[in-house]
């Protein structure tokens, strides 16, 4: 213990700001750990908004008051389960939420932020107090004290870090810089591998603590819906500890960053030089594990494994696998072009556009067709009666992960409704007006402006055209990214320029009695190896199934190939034409578009 005494009275050249200790004495409570305790269990925690205003002025308060170091830090783990609640309830406001959120939202959102940099800061006064005056730490050992604390401000600094991921949005440069710096003090004390209890639960040490979020930002959350990201957070807190943290000099890590910087990690190959406080991130531990559960699984045909208490599908753990495990390549450059084009935006509205505006039941009648008038209750096992049922489904209303939970739609309450409607066209299948930012062969990104629609997600169909005269052009939406102007960027993947709208009914001993359901088949192409793909809803479709297709007065007998993409309202399949004899169950989808379409 005189070791790490001594070293601790060392002055470090660390900068983790903290404010001046010169305001008025703490009044809000008492300063004693009864009087703490006795505040928090008196705050109205069904009211989380207001009191997470409440927390938010106490820390205020607290950061300028003055206090002795180690009362300081019992006071604030006093205080600290109901900052950890009330982030929650917070932030479980969020979570499903569209990607352009109302003003009332987008305060939490600010607030959450906030009271997490205020607890940064609260248990950053603790740090650099406690080691500049260890002699006044008496009732614990001065450096389990600052070790203890340290692990707070990078698990604060850290909600900072998957608030921003979740609502897509920039990552402060001084929220990097809180990270690195208490890191850096960390291994300066030598610290960081000191296993102390954790402030998520558990334990942890302050180097996994850190790394959690620096990996996090390394896995493209931009191509990911929100509870995907939740998975991957669970994932790498389980699975962090092998991940390795060497300096420059070994030139053994994918990743490196700078502890003096103020930015997320970047590849190694990236980096122009790498100086005495750059570290490398060596993920191939972290790594091999993963890889031999992914190996294993597919060969059982499973669709998910469990990574600890956490179960991740397969595309979400080849996702991980895929940014952790190699460097990622752009396919093709980007130029800047600024255009206008039109576009439209969900599985519906795509399906009815390339379908020449024709509604589903228009798409399945032949020229001169009469409706059966038998009497049904179950919509999808009457005969169509003119109107389409999932014509008024907005396709984009849906929050489920788009890797590992099916959502679904009230059709019969909504049908019920548009009983009534006219027959105008449904609101979400209008044509919008977008600008390109920038364009390569694969796609483009697009700008939606002040006016974005509230419901755009990572995996969404949507169709682009400069014109009435043009084409459209069927396409996914890649990755994300919202804007400080309440706009938002979107990267959006080209999948087909001739691709046709057909309706679909499941066969079953070579008959169908079922209602028809929505597809959209794409020629031929480089990427499916010369054969026509065929893209589903997200539900009811699976590797083996016989469909009938139709359009018009054509009709074709197909079964569903190996299962080659998948995203959060589609699953794409190779097209086997008759039906065939059902295949094997393909190990796991995987998108085969190889083209990097990162922010």
């Amino acid at each position: 213990m005189s070791d790490t005494r001594s070293a601790m009275s060392t002055v470090v050249p660390v900068e983790l700001r903290i404010p001046p200790q010169d305001g008025a004495p703490f009044a809000r409570f008492g300063t004693t750990l009864a009087a703490a305790a006795a505040w928090c269990d008196a705050l109205p925690m069904a009211d989380p908004s207001g009191v997470a205003r409440t927390l938010r002025d106490t820390l205020v308060e607290l950061n300028r008051a003055p206090l002795d170091p180690e009362l300081r830090y019992e006071l604030l783990e006093t205080l600290r389960p109901s900052l950890t609640q009330t982030l929650t309830l917070l932030d479980r406001m969020l979570i499903n939420q569209p990607l352009i959120m109302p003003p009332r939202l987008q305060a939490l959102a600010a607030l959450s932020d906030h009271i997490g940099g205020l607890a940064c800061t609260a248990y950053s006064v603790c740090v650099m107090h406690a080691a500049r005056e260890p002699a006044r730490i008496t009732r614990r050992a001065p450096a389990r004290l600052v070790c203890e604390a340290l692990e707070r401000v990078l698990h604060f600094a850290a909600h900072k870090v998957t608030l921003a991921l979740h609502l897509q949005l920039p990552i402060e440069s001084r929220t990097w810089s809180t990270l690195h710096q208490a890191y850096l003090l960390g291994e300066r004390y030598r610290l960081t591998d000191l296993l102390v209890p954790a402030a998520g639960g558990g334990e942890s040490t302050p180097r996994n603590t850190w790394l959690v979020p620096l990996l996090l930002a390394c896995c493209q959350t931009g191509r990911l819906l929100r509870s995907d990201i939740n998975i991957l957070h669970a994932v790498l807190q389980h699975s962090v500890a092998n991940c390795g943290v060497r300096p420059a000099s070994e030139a053994r890590g994918l990743f490196a960053v700078d502890l003096n910087g103020a930015s997320p990690p970047v590849y190694r190959s990236s980096m122009a030089s790498a100086g005495k406080h750059v570290r490398l991130l060596d993920t191939a531990g972290f790594i091999a594990p993963l890889t031999k559960v992914h190996e294993t699984a597919c060969k059982a045909h499973r669709g998910g494994v469990l990574v600890g208490d956490t179960r991740i599908p397969l595309p979400l753990l080849e996702h991980l696998l895929d940014c952790l495990g190699s460097e990622r390549e752009r396919g093709s450059r980007r130029v800047i072009v600024r255009e206008p084009l039109q576009a439209v935006l969900g599985f519906g509205a795509a399906h009815y556009h390339l379908a020449g505006e024709k509604t589903l039941d228009e798409l399945v009648t032949k020229p001169g067709a009469q409706f059966a008038k038998e009497r049904t209750e179950n919509l999808f096992l009457a005969e169509p009666k003119g109107d389409d049922p999932w014509a008024a489904t907005h396709d984009t209303d849906r929050s489920h992960s788009s890797l590992n939970r099916d959502g679904s739609i009230n059709v019969l309450a909504r049908a019920r409704t548009e009983r009534a409607a006219s027959p105008e066209l449904p609101a979400n299948f209008k044509v919008l007006q977008v600008t390109t930012v920038d364009a390569s062969p694969g796609g483009y990104c697009v700008d939606w402006g002040a006016t974005a629609p509230a419901a755009i997600r990572n995996g969404e169909l949507l169709c682009l055209r400069r014109d009435q005269k043009d084409p459209w052009l069927l396409g996914v939406v890649r990755w994300t990214r919202r804007q400080h102007d309440s706009g938002a960027n979107t990267g959006v993947e080209m999948l087909a320029s001739r691709a046709k709208s057909w309706a679909c009914q499941p066969l079953r001993n070579g008959a169908s009695n079922a209602s028809s359901q929505r597809v959209i088949i794409l020629p031929p192409s480089r990427l499916s190896q010369g054969l026509e793909t065929i893209v589903t809803p997200r539900t009811g479709f699976a590797t083996g199934n016989h469909l009938l297709l139709l359009r018009g007065e054509e009709q074709r007998s197909i079964t569903l190939g190996n299962q080659i993409a998948i995203s959060a309202v589609m699953n794409q399949f190779e097209l086997r034409e008759g039906l065939l004899a059902e295949k094997e169950p393909a190990p796991a989808a995987r998108d085969l578009g190889g083209i990097d379409y990162a922010p």
